[in-house]
């Protein structure tokens, strides 16, 4: 039997309406609306308020010494107190982001655009590159390459810990905003300040753009994306940052960030992104006072060195939050408690000794702010993400801080979007209740400001610190390179000395196509010369024995002599002409300059003395001027006789020659 259609209840305008009804949005709770390229700001939902971003290096702070870590710490909290300016209207805020990202995409293209063209364009680098780039990711897979039993006591997994920080303030709607070039001013003007205060202590701040906050958060966002079969690494290809230009009318920053529909679960207090749960842990309080680089520097327990944050479970990201309130509103708020602790009850007292002990601190220039400490939290089910929430609150009791459990937190949703980027806002604060009044000093024990070496910055040799970190120098870099040009490595048999200088040596030769002389007893580099060999690169392998025929010419650079400025007449040996030829070439020596006679020198004395130290020893100043006059008349012969080199019978007919010298003594 059909129903009658005629039948049906009739659409009303109230039933249309409810079918354009929208659940409510997640990027509508978004901040940014819009990046400004001309000022490197970031424009907030009010259209008045603006933000910066910046990405910060941390202080390598390995093997440093507790009068090097107190003093870096006193810059760190001098940048804190004297940088941003203190506001009562509308107060800036300071949030601090740090997290190890496992992907190591970015320091692969590095190293792939780090050599010239012309070397970048040949077989070997080819080859290495693509065995480069299988490495990285291999060692930066979910879970680590290993687990550190020995060092860290922690994952080993190849990634870049990174921090950034973000400076903003919320303009107060009041009727009378400033205008938009005095608030990009202002903006620019503190965040200036601020690097020179960071560099001060030798942290490296930059600001960022639009696209690394996109990517920063495009990631954050789309932790499983369905559109790249869940390989997150995929991501920035498929939807790489749309630029800062021709953009389309409505354009939302915020409206990018997400691919997916999120979802809240108000039962197990939890976002979902890509159906993975996401939680924040908000930090209630301190424990006690934090040590120095309290989550990232290095310390030393038992036999293992290790940072606490390294044990923090994967993908946790650690936001803190500071607001630079003035510290007069401080001060009245502290005196209002010691008015109020009156009585003689053992409770007034100590909070009367609290309060002039705060204000003494503070005399002394350990301001007071507010500062809410939160950790983001993810996990691959609701099972995995308790399992990450529980270790982490067993990590946190013991250091010194008191989280908010989860039964306990009933404003977990909204936390998470209160500790975004940019998203804190102080006049909601009041309510919420998040934030604690810390000492500056004790803010910068906290901030993760203190890491390990990373290097310069120029890819020519690849090593990993103890957090899996990327470390890169050049030696033939000119911002690299010193004076000391040897290294020495020592170890046992077995050890890999030969694997790591084969190791350096492919580099080098991958990123600069340098000409390498390898002197060995052994054969430990003859299948690196074949190597070399099968991609292309042109190799001379010489085996140096009595049965062998092979003549090294030990004067072939003789005749660069005559074109020296020192050059001097061969036959003069008077004592002074002696000791300023030997002065001269101690001091080209010392100025970076080659002694090419000094090494001519030693290989005739080896084969004047058979190298015998005994007879080496009995040579005098006298005798080394006329091993070198020799040299010189072989060099100005060979010239004259427009030869291309000088060989070793050269040399003795010059001895020949000196000897026939009346001038000279008998026994010489």
């Amino acid at each position: 039997m059909t129903s009658n259609p005629s039948d049906a209840a009739p659409l009303t305008t109230a039933s249309a309406k409810q079918r354009y009804a929208r659940p409510p949005s997640f990027t509508d709770l978004l901040p940014w609306m819009e990046y400004i390229p001309e000022s490197k700001a970031f424009l907030l939902e009010d259209g008045v308020s603006l933000g910066a971003l910046f990405d910060v290096q941390p202080v390598g702070c390995e093997a440093r010494t507790p009068a090097f870590m107190t003093q870096l710490r006193d810059a760190i909290q001098t940048a804190i107190n004297e940088a941003i300016p203190e506001r009562d209207d509308a107060p800036w805020v300071l949030q601090v982001y740090v997290q190890d990202e496992p992907q190591l995409t970015r320091f692969n293209q590095l190293l792939a655009s780090y050599p010239t063209p012309a070397v970048r364009a040949s077989d070997y680098s080819r080859h290495y590159q693509n065995v480069m780039a299988k490495h990285l990711q291999a060692i930066s897979r979910p879970g680590g390459l290993f687990d550190d039993t020995t060092v860290t006591g922690s994952r080993w997994q190849g990634q870049q810990r990174r921090i950034r920080v973000v400076l903003y303030r919320r303009l107060k709607n009041n009727g009378k905003n400033p205008s938009a070039i005095e608030v990009e001013e202002a903006l620019n003007d503190v965040a200036t300040k601020w690097i020179a205060s960071l560099a001060s202590a030798g942290i490296i701040a930059k600001r960022a753009d639009g696209q690394a906050f996109y990517e920063w958060l495009l990631s954050w966002f789309n932790p499983n994306p369905s559109v790249t079969n869940n390989n997150p690494e995929s991501l920035l290809q498929l939807a790489p940052y749309p630029g800062d230009d021709n953009l389309p009318f409505g354009y939302d920053f915020a409206e990018q960030l997400t691919l997916s529909m999120p979802r809240s679960d108000e039962k197990t207090a939890t976002w979902l992104f890509d159906n993975l749960p996401h939680t924040v842990i908000t930090v209630q309080s301190l424990r006690r006072v934090p040590d120095i680089g309290h989550f990232t520097a290095e310390r030393q327990a038992g036999d293992q060195v290790f940072s606490l944050f390294d044990r923090l479970p994967e993908h946790t990201i650690m936001a803190i939050t500071l607001t630079l309130k003035p510290q007069d509103t401080t001060r009245n708020h502290i005196a209002q408690i010691k008015r109020a602790s009156v009585g003689d009850s053992a409770e007034a007292s100590i909070t009367r000794e609290d309060a002039v002990q705060v204000e003494r601190e503070m005399a002394q220039g350990n301001k007071l702010y507010p500062v809410s400490l939160a950790f983001y939290v993810r996990g691959e089910n609701q099972k995995d993400l308790r399992t990450n929430r529980n270790r982490l609150n067993a990590l946190l009791l013991p250091h010194g801080l008191q989280p908010i459990t989860q039964e306990a937190d009933l404003l977990s949703l909204d936390s998470y979007i209160r500790n975004l980027p940019m998203a804190y806002d102080v006049e909601l604060d009041k309510t919420r209740r998040r934030s604690r009044l810390v000492f500056s000093r004790h803010i910068a024990n906290l901030l993760p400001f203190y890491g390990r070496s990373r290097g310069t910055g120029h890819p020519g040799l690849v090593f990993y610190n103890r957090g899996a970190e990327p470390l890169v120098f050049d030696p033939l870099h000119r911002d690299d390179r010193k004076k000391n040009a040897h290294m020495l490595i020592l170890g046992p048999t077995g050890a890999g000395k030969s694997a790591l200088l084969v190791y350096l040596l492919q580099q080098m030769m991958a990123r600069h196509r340098p000409r390498i002389f390898i002197i060995e007893a052994g054969a430990s580099f003859s299948l690196l010369g074949q190597h070399f060999a099968h991609h292309g690169l042109s190799v001379n392998q010489i085996t140096l024995n009595p049965n062998v025929d092979v003549s090294l010419p030990p004067f072939a650079d003789a005749l660069r002599l005559l074109d020296r400025r020192h050059a001097f007449n061969p036959l003069n040996v008077d004592d002074s002409t002696l000791g300023e030829t030997l002065d001269d070439e101690e001091t080209e020596e010392e100025i970076g300059g080659r002694d090419i006679l000094g090494e001519m020198e030693i290989a005739a004395r080896i084969m004047i003395t058979g190298g015998d130290e005994r007879e080496d020893a009995r040579l005098t100043r006298a005798d080394r001027l006329l091993i070198r006059n020799a040299i010189f008349l072989a060099a100005k012969t060979v010239k004259e006789a427009d030869r291309l080199q000088v060989i070793t019978q050269d040399v003795v007919n010059a001895f020949q020659t000196i000897a026939g010298n009346v001038e000279l003594p008998e026994h010489r």
